[in-house]
């Protein structure tokens, strides 16, 4: 409810599940720490453990440090917290609404002066999480931080994966990173050193994905074809998302 994801998201149900069996899962860098601790406390793998399900019940809930502040015996009589804005809202009401991620990610200020580049960092996750065509396609690798370096400003990762770039002779680890601009390029993970770009096209004939199964598939162009296994099996979901893209 904070961020307007699943804290387990991936390119199938059965990845998911996988996800949430192993407790994968990541916060994003504008949570607060009450926030994080909050949520850790939640998801603890052991019902008996999670906050709230011992002795002192709910009490135990509402007294973390996330919900300073609230009344709980007069919640009703509360101001609710601010929405998000709609996709359709002018620009100078999405500055003034700017702050809402932030206040409901527990800043822990009720100021209403934001930090201009809080305030980005909350209109433009908002922004992001709007564009169901491309959030569909996006695995929470896609709010990792260290990708940035690798974007223009103003652009959008739409899916990002750990694949093996395939050779005769030998397999690599890469990151291959789909923006909006749109952007295809493969990163080494290790490094964080770009390896490479794929000419883009909006041409089926000139860019093209042929997908042997979940897990192989092949990027063609005009100049060469590269083959990729996706370690999370998300094939099709590659060839999806380019072609969203391209359409």
């Amino acid at each position: 409810m904070l961020s307007g994801i699943s804290p387990f998201k991936d390119g199938s149900e059965w990845l998911t599940f996988q996800r949430i069996m192993a407790r994968d899962f990541k916060f994003p860098e504008y949570f607060s720490s009450e926030a994080r601790h909050l949520i850790d406390c939640l998801l603890d793998m052991d019902p008996s453990k999670r906050l709230a399900s011992g002795p002192d019940g709910y009490a135990s809930l509402k007294s973390h440090p996330f919900f300073r502040g609230v009344d709980w015996d007069n919640v009703r009589g509360m101001l609710a917290p601010k929405l998000a804005p709609p996709l359709t809202v002018d620009k100078e009401d999405e500055a003034e609404d700017a702050g809402w991620l932030l206040s409901h990610a527990g800043c822990g200020s009720t100021n209403d002066e934001v930090p201009p580049k809080e305030k980005e960092m909350a209109s433009s996750s908002a922004a992001v999480e709007n564009k169901e065509n491309k959030a569909k396609f996006s695995t929470i690798d896609a709010f990792d931080s260290k990708w940035e370096k690798f974007l223009d400003p103003g652009e959008t990762i739409v899916m990002v994966s750990l694949v093996k770039k395939v050779r005769k002779l030998y397999n690599k680890k890469m990151q291959l990173i789909l923006t909006d601009k749109p952007k295809l390029i493969y990163v080494d993970p290790v490094k964080l050193v770009q390896k490479g770009e794929i000419v883009w096209s909006n041409n089926p004939k000139e860019l093209n994905v042929q997908v042997a199964n979940s897990s192989n598939f092949k990027i063609c162009t005009l100049k060469k074809t590269i083959t990729f296994e996706d370690l999370r099996q998300q094939g099709w979901q590659w060839k999806d998302a380019i072609e969203a893209l391209q359409n």
